[in-house]
């Protein structure tokens, strides 16, 4: 019964996510009335992002007693991403070479493919050089355009200095240190409230996607949409159940597991980073991390 308690909301997301899967297998292109009470729920998470990414961020950092914790956290944040994400690169171009996931004629159609897209955004976009990029990935023209998932980084840059500068102005800084706490709290409610509505909206979100791609899937992509899969779930099984051990040996596998698939499920459902931070910053909290780096590390 502890156990049952414990994972209720799971347990009902994974089933909704399976009844979802099999409604838009079997009823196909019908599924797609259910796609409005799918978006609903990817809508209110979409929603809450930009709120919560600021909120959550720039409250932890404000409530940072120590700035030089900060900095550690975020190089160990820079060095663990560079390195996971080179083992990622490396286990997907051993399992793509390994076995063959396209035949001369699929890679000639997406040359092609390429080719036309490539002309077409050249036709259209002038020529912008690397530090202009860079620039432009960082930061916006304006501050409306922070309020957008679009531009998820230039919020996390401006967050994290609104965060630094509240931390810094000391008592004068004491009001707005206290409403970034406060507004960290409300959305940390708002999302336990959307929650509620998790496997109804997981469920109609994922019968819709069955229901549209799977005839593109079985047409052309089966063969490596199947090595694709395989691959990603040896690696999330295998290399995400040896991160939990090196951060926390046996017990740090089993706090893990135990909260990680609500976000595992968002991310299978939506297929969107962004829509999984209310989800990551929770299970992380869960898992025993302290808010600040929670709130930090996951957006």
């Amino acid at each position: 019964m502890k156990i049952l308690k414990n994972y209720t909301q799971i347990i009902l997301i994974f089933i909704a996510i399976i009844i979802g899967g099999i409604i838009g297998i079997s009823f196909k292109e019908q599924a797609t009335i259910l796609k409005p009470f799918g978006e609903l729920f990817i809508n209110l998470i979409l929603t809450i992002t930009v709120p919560l990414v600021f909120f959550t961020i720039s409250s932890a950092i404000a409530n940072m007693n120590q700035p030089q914790r900060l900095r550690k956290v975020l190089v160990s944040m820079i060095i663990i991403f560079i390195v996971t994400s080179v083992i990622a690169i490396f286990v997907g171009i051993i399992g793509t070479y390994i076995i063959k996931p396209l035949n001369e004629k699929d890679i000639e159609s997406i040359k092609q493919s390429s080719f036309t897209q490539n002309v077409n955004m050249q036709e259209t976009k002038q020529d912008i050089n690397l530090v202009q990029e860079i620039v432009n990935t960082l930061t916006v023209s304006n501050f409306l355009e922070l309020l957008s998932t679009k531009n998820m980084i230039a919020l996390i840059v401006f967050s994290a200095i609104f965060g630094l500068a509240t931390n810094a102005s000391k008592e004068k800084g004491k009001v707005i240190k206290e409403f970034l706490i406060s507004g960290n709290e409300v959305m940390m409610k708002l999302i336990s409230i959307i929650m509620y509505y998790a496997p109804i909206g997981l469920g109609c979100y994922f019968a819709t996607v069955i229901a549209d791609l799977g005839n593109s899937i079985i047409s052309g992509y089966l063969r490596c949409f199947v090595i694709y899969t395989i691959i990603a779930i040896l690696y999330y099984l295998i290399i995400y159940t040896l991160y939990a051990f090196i951060a926390g040996g046996k017990n740090g596998i089993k706090v893990f597991w135990k909260n990680v698939l609500p976000p595992t499920t968002t991310a299978l459902a939506t297929c969107s980073s962004a829509a999984t931070i209310p989800f990551g910053i929770k299970a992380a909290k869960n898992m025993g991390m302290s808010d600040d780096i929670a709130e930090t590390v996951v957006p």
